[in-house]
């Protein structure tokens, strides 16, 4: 499935100056090709989730729906009885992976025409323009060949998660953001640097928001944070022990959060 995921990117080489991956492959970057670390539970997804960032009026020869569409990729209708606008499919073997694309309600219309294709679904997502702020990009080698993947920030994408996840419909996929959020904090090389910078993020509105959320989850072992995160770690290990090293390596987290709340 990682290659699948990376033969993706391969196809989308050339568009990845304005595409930037988002969602659930992130860890799997951060630990592979940003820390260069080896680390249990890393999570993945079976949606490529890719941000799109502003293009303005610039014309295009080639849309990344035209490029998508000659490579081979499967279409598929969002609505039954329209044939716009689609989604395309990554599709090996028996694995399908949906490419899924993404932008901010501050995106123009003229980006998702010029530069995506009309035909192509593209949602808006509140607060993603956080993440188009905060952008790196990973040299990642692949099948001989080498490209650079914009990815969010790490501090910025556990940022977004924070605020975004309790939005989520699906139960699972919150959950699942919500350990995004736990993997990102937890196994970050640097801690002292990845608190200044979300420090930083006091400046949005939205801040507060943030460290609602995280004392609604983690402010204490009866918030429901400690029973999520607790599902994708194992439920082998006795709760009181996993709840107690959540809180552990939670700690630097709420100690910010609780700054901005005696602010």
């Amino acid at each position: 499935m990682e290659n699948q995921f990376l033969d993706t990117l391969a196809v989308l080489h050339e568009a990845l100056e304005k595409i930037m991956v988002v969602g659930g492959w992130c860890p799997y970057l951060y630990a592979k090709h940003l820390w260069k670390k080896k680390l249990p539970n890393i999570p993945t997804t079976l949606d490529i989730d890719l941000g799109v960032t502003e293009t303005g009026s610039r014309f295009f020869p080639q849309t990344v729906y035209d490029k998508l569409k000659i490579e081979g990729f499967a279409m598929e209708r969002i609505y039954t009885e329209e044939a716009e606008p689609i989604e395309f499919i990554s599709r090996q073997g028996n694995v399908d992976l949906k490419l899924e694309f993404i932008t901010s309600f501050l995106t123009t219309d003229d980006t998702l025409n010029r530069f995506l294709g009309k035909q192509l679904a593209c949602n808006r997502i509140e607060a993603f323009e956080i993440l188009l702020e905060n952008i790196i990009a990973l040299e990642i080698e692949h099948q001989g060949r080498r490209f650079k993947v914009p990815v969010p920030d790490p501090a910025a994408f556990l940022f977004h998660k924070g605020i975004s996840f309790v939005m989520r419909g699906d139960e699972y996929k919150r959950e699942k953001d919500l350990f995004y959020l736990y993997f990102i904090f937890k196994y970050h090389p640097n801690q002292a640097e990845l608190l200044a910078k979300l420090a930083e993020f006091k400046r949005y509105d939205l801040y507060g928001n943030f460290a609602e959320n995280l004392q609604e989850y983690f402010g204490d072992y009866n918030q429901p944070g400690f029973a999520i995160i607790r599902k994708f770690l194992g439920d082998t290990v006795d709760a009181r022990s996993v709840y107690a090293e959540i809180r552990k390596d939670l700690k630097a987290l709420m100690a910010l959060i609780s700054e901005k709340k005696e602010a």
